[in-house]
C-alpha cells in the first residue's frame, strides 16, 4: 500500500535524470491477468518507444528492467487489484497494486507523476486498525478501498508471550506479575483465559504498547480500535499513541478476516472525515476575501510551493490525469503536452502541500465548482 512515508521518494526531482511513472487498471480475478499481460507489454512497448530517441540499447535497457521483469510475471498479474503503478528512475524503481481505478497513462521527465494513485494519499483517509486479542493482535493500516497487513516483528502479540503459561494446579504464573494487582477481570471467552488476572492483561498491554511505538509513526494518521470492551479501555489507558479515536469496533476480533474487520472500521473513519471535511469548507468559505484562502489556480499553486498552503481542495473523480486524450497509450512528457498543463500545476501544489505538512482533499465539491483548486492559506 502507498502511505505518506513513501512520499519523498516519490516526489524527487532531478533534471540530469529520466523518470516515468507508468498506470494501468487491472482486475483482481485471474481470468483476465493474461489480457492485463498484454496490455502492460503494449504500453512498455509505447514507452520505450519514446524513450528511444533520448536512450541507447543497455541504458534503455537497464532503465525499463523493473517493468520488463513485471510483464514476464505471471504469477503477479493474477494477484492484482484494480490497478498498478510503477515508478523508475535510474538505479530505483517502486511499484504498488493500487486499490483503485487508475488509467492507462505513463509520463516522462525530470521528476515522477503520482497523477491518479496521489488519491491514496489524499482526503487523510488512510488509518490504523488494531485488533487486540489476548491470542492474536493484528495491526493493520488501511484506507477506503483496502486493507494491509503490518508486520509487528518482535512485539508480543499474546498474552501468553509476556506472562507465560500458568503452572498446573496453581494460579502462579511463571513471570512476576505488574504491580497493582487486583480482583480478577476475566478477558476473551476461551477456559484456559480464566486464570490470567487484570494485573497480566496490563502487564501484557504494556508490553504490546511499548513494541508499537516503532510501529506508530506519530504522523496523524487515526488508530481505531477492535476488541472486546475491556481490552479496549485497558489498552486506552495505557496507549501514549495521540490519534486513538473515540470509537471503537466492539468485538471480539479473533474469529473476523482482515477484510471483515475493514468493513467495521471504515464507517467509523468515513464519519470522522465527513465531520473533518465540513469544517475546513466552512473555514475556506469564512477566510473568502480576507486574504487567507483562494480559488485561483495560479495563486494556490505559488502558495503551495512556498509553504503557505494548510488545506488543499483539488478536483477529482475524475482525477485531471484521467481525463481523455484519444490515444491508445497516453504518453505525456513532462513540461511539452499543454493538454496535461493544469494536471502538472495541480500536482505539483498538491505535492507541495503535503510535502509542507498540509493536507489534501480531493474533492472541489461544495467549495469551488468552477475552480480545479482552491486552498486555505497558513498566514
Amino acid at each position: 500500500m502507498m502511505t505518506g512515508a513513501d512520499l519523498p521518494l516519490l516526489t524527487e526531482a532531478d533534471p540530469a535524470a529520466v523518470q516515468i511513472s507508468m498506470f494501468m487498471p487491472t482486475h483482481r480475478s485471474g481470468d483476465q491477468s493474461r489480457a492485463d499481460q498484454l496490455r502492460w507489454k503494449n504500453l512498455l512497448g509505447a514507452v520505450r518507444d519514446k524513450l528511444s530517441e533520448r536512450l541507447k540499447g543497455k541504458e534503455l535497457d537497464e532503465l525499463l528492467a523493473p517493468a520488463q521483469a513485471l510483464q514476464d510475471d505471471s504469477w503477479q498479474w493474477q494477484h492484482m487489484r484494480d490497478g498498478v503503478a510503477l515508478f523508475l528512475r535510474p538505479g530505483w524503481h517502486r511499484s504498488y497494486s493500487v486499490p483503485a481505478n487508475v488509467p492507462e497513462l505513463a509520463t516522462i521527465g525530470d521528476r515522477l507523476v503520482l497523477g491518479p494513485a496521489l488519491r491514496l494519499l489524499t482526503g487523510n483517509e488512510q488509518f490504523l486498525l488494531l485488533a487486540l486479542s489476548q491470542q492474536d493482535t493484528r495491526l493493520f493500516r488501511a484506507d477506503r478501498h483496502g486493507i494491509d497487513d503490518v508486520d509487528l516483528h518482535d512485539v508480543p502479540t499474546s498474552l501468553r508471550e509476556v506472562v507465560g503459561d500458568p503452572e498446573p494446579r496453581s494460579d502462579t504464573m511463571t513471570r512476576p506479575a505488574a504491580a497493582g494487582a487486583g480482583a480478577a477481570v476475566f478477558f476473551g471467552h476461551g477456559a484456559s483465559d480464566k486464570d490470567f488476572k487484570k494485573d497480566e492483561m496490563v502487564s501484557f498491554l504494556r508490553e504490546l504498547g511499548a513494541g508499537l511505538r516503532t510501529q506508530l509513526e506519530d504522523d496523524g494518521t487515526k488508530l481505531v480500535l477492535a476488541g472486546l470492551e475491556p481490552i479496549v479501555s485497558a489498552y486506552r489507558g495505557i496507549s501514549e499513541y495521540q490519534h486513538v479515536l473515540d470509537e471503537a469496533v466492539l468485538r471480539n476480533p479473533d474469529p473476523l478476516s482482515k477484510d471483515e474487520l475493514h468493513q467495521l472500521a471504515w464507517p467509523i473513519i468515513e464519519q470522522q472525515l465527513g465531520d473533518d471535511r465540513s469544517r475546513l469548507v466552512e473555514q475556506f468559505r469564512e477566510l473568502q476575501g480576507t486574504g487567507r484562502a483562494s480559488s485561483d489556480p495560479d495563486e494556490v499553486h505559488e502558495a503551495a510551493v512556498n509553504g503557505r498552503v494548510e488545506t488543499l481542495f483539488v478536483q477529482a473523480d475524475p482525477w485531471c490525469w484521467e481525463q481523455e486524450t484519444g490515444d491508445p497509450h497516453a504518453i505525456v512528457m513532462l513540461g511539452e503536452d499543454r493538454r496535461y498543463a493544469a494536471c502538472e500545476q495541480i500536482e505539483a501544489a498538491a505535492v507541495a502541500t503535503m510535502n509542507n505538512g498540509g493536507l489534501v482533499h480531493a474533492t472541489s465539491d461544495g467549495v469551488d465548482p468552477d475552480s480545479s483548486m482552491a486552498a486555505v492559506f497558513r498566514y
